[in-house]
């Protein structure tokens, strides 16, 4: 059985100076115990707790509740990337959460530079009689506003830009694509197009360096976990809705009950599913990583069911057989 204990209020994290200690323990009124069937449970209510009551003491959640996202909107006629506080808009592509500005700041920019997208703030009116500003004359934008691009052209840098955030494997074809335009514009001696190919060989490396932080950090399939309880006839029903953690239910695990608790479990996943928002909040994402780092570890104290690919009968059958 696992324990976590909570000072009331007040979370011990890390190693406080002997001031610090001295100050938690003046201003505790009482220690309460909770025991946990699970590690993975005793974790989950521990960073519930911790966003809920935001301790003073305790440093490792602090700014879970807050981020930052990539938006590309696409109902835009000429879309562009921004870093926003929350998403906000239904027709748009969100990548995130960051857990600071400077990070998805900087993968904009890459972006922008590899797919030559406008980074200007302003509305986009195009009229040819325009001039185009320096990211034009660099080589770091297509122009839309002075007409030297078309619409559906634009659109379709635009869904490339948008395609390799979120697709490692694009990335590398864009190499091997800008790799071929490099070689082929060096035996040509058109050695000015070779180093535009080569400068964006560069944008792509330094992207993929990144490429940590675009990756989900929860597991995008939905879930039913079983775990143990504190009692040994107990289990801790964790249903997982694309990613999303939802509430926790304790279940007798006894003959002709628990059947009843597992179907219950996996409607509310199905419809959550329906509701499942594109990208997690950054205090969804804490307990959605979790569970992420259970799964990958093995899910030694307890049972995962892929209901991705099973429906409520074929999780019962999954649990029959496992019990047996």
């Amino acid at each position: 059985m696992n324990l976590r204990r909570r000072v009331r209020g007040y979370f011990y994290s890390g190693g406080p100076s002997n001031e610090r200690l001295a100050e938690m323990l003046r201003i505790a009124r009482g220690v309460e115990a909770h025991p946990a069937g699970s590690d993975l449970e005793a974790r989950l209510v521990e960073a519930e707790w911790i966003l809920d009551r935001r301790p003073p003491y305790n440093k490792a959640l602090k700014r879970r509740d807050a981020g930052w996202y990539l938006e590309l909107r696409r109902d835009e006629p000429f879309p562009r990337l921004r870093v926003v506080r929350r998403p906000r808009r239904a027709g748009a592509r969100y990548v995130g959460p960051f857990w600071s500005r400077q990070l998805p700041e900087r993968i904009r920019r890459l972006v922008e530079k590899t797919f030559r997208l406008r980074s200007c703030a302003e509305p986009v009116r195009p009229h040819a009689d325009r001039s185009p500003c320096m990211q034009f004359d660099m080589g770091l934008c297509t122009a839309p506003c002075a007409r030297r691009v078309g619409l559906n052209a634009y659109r379709r840098q635009a869904r490339a830009a948008e395609r390799l955030l979120v697709d490692r494997e694009f990335t590398w074809d864009l190499m091997d694509r800008f790799t071929a335009a490099r070689d082929a514009a060096s035996e040509r001696l058109a050695f000015e197009r070779a180093a535009e190919a080569q400068l964006r060989l560069d944008w792509l490396d330094e992207l993929e360096e990144l490429r940590f932080a675009l990756e989900p950090e929860a597991d995008p399939r939905s879930w039913l976990i079983v775990l143990p309880g504190p009692d040994p006839a107990d289990r801790t029903l964790q249903p997982v809705a694309r990613g999303k953690v939802l509430r926790r239910r304790r279940v007798a695990w006894v003959d002709g009950t628990w059947q009843q608790a597992v179907e219950d479990a996996c409607y509310a996943v199905r419809v959550a599913e329906l509701r499942a928002p594109v990208v997690l909040s950054p205090r969804e994402s804490v307990p959605s990583a979790m569970v992420g780092r259970w799964l990958e570890e093995g899910r030694e104290d307890g049972h995962a069911i892929d209901l991705t690919r099973l429906d409520a009968a074929a999780a019962i059958d999954e649990l029959l057989r496992l019990a047996s």
